[in-house]
């Protein structure tokens, strides 16, 4: 009676052993699957957000670009003004000098006067156009300098606005890593489904008596009878 038990346990615990290892593969499988899927995912996201960058930073770049025209023209217009101020400057003086030229030939007549006296008359008008001509002179050296001054200034300006458009875009996006493929989780080895499928069939085997010695004491030994006149031994009319 103990062996139809015995086979059916071993049977249901060999059946629980090998449905046990499929779940277990199963779920490695599945979580296996799903890094694979998450790794996926990453990897478009970080395609589409390089993508993204690298189209923003070449809208920066044609950005950049006008900006440094604007900033070009913006300085040229500028030396232009300050050109134009000091051609102002130059044509207010030029009529300066021009009149004090005038104003020295109508004071160097004398009239009916001669001698010392026409002759300091007359210093006396080109000592004045002189002193104009002088200031006039001077005045134009300085618009000069100013100038020169005025368009320094501009093009240190418009040299620092350059500088500061061409940081904006001097380096190229760098997208760093891309996601790392994940680390598959082995499944459940077979090794130890058959060692444990074997030693079920094993224990089963041991109940059922299968390496169990036979017994001594068996029928064909009881069923010997023993002559006590020739000390033969036959077998015997009865059996136990």
């Amino acid at each position: 009676m103990c062996e139809p038990v015995s086979i059916a346990t071993a049977a249901i615990s060999g059946a629980q052993q090998i449905a046990g290892h499929q779940a277990a593969t199963s779920a490695a499988r599945g979580r296996n699957n799903a890094a694979l899927k998450n790794w996926h995912r990453q990897t478009r996201e970080y395609e589409v957000k390089a993508n993204l960058d690298n189209v923003k930073y070449i809208s920066d770049v044609v950005d950049q670009d006008q900006d440094q025209d604007r900033t070009y023209q913006a300085m040229l217009d500028q030396w232009s003004d300050t050109d134009a101020q000091l051609n102002k400057i130059f044509a207010t003086q030029d009529f300066a000098i021009e009149e004090a030229i005038i104003g020295m030939h109508e004071g160097s007549y004398a009239g009916t006067q001669t001698g010392a006296t026409a002759a300091r008359l007359a210093g006396k008008s080109a000592m004045e156009a002189g002193r104009k001509k002088a200031r006039a002179i001077h005045s134009k050296m300085f618009a000069v300098d100013d100038a020169n001054r005025q368009k320094g200034k501009t093009y240190t300006a418009a040299k620092h606005d350059s500088d500061m458009l061409f940081r904006d875009i001097a380096f190229a996006p760098v997208h760093g890593f891309a996601p790392a493929t994940p680390e598959y989780e082995a499944g459940p080895s077979k090794a130890s489904l058959i060692l444990g499928l074997a030693g079920t069939g094993l224990n089963a085997a041991k109940s059922a008596g299968a390496f169990k010695a036979p017994s001594v004491m068996n029928t064909n030994v009881m069923n010997t009878n023993y002559n006590a006149f020739d000390g033969s031994i036959k077998p015997s009319s009865f059996r136990y």
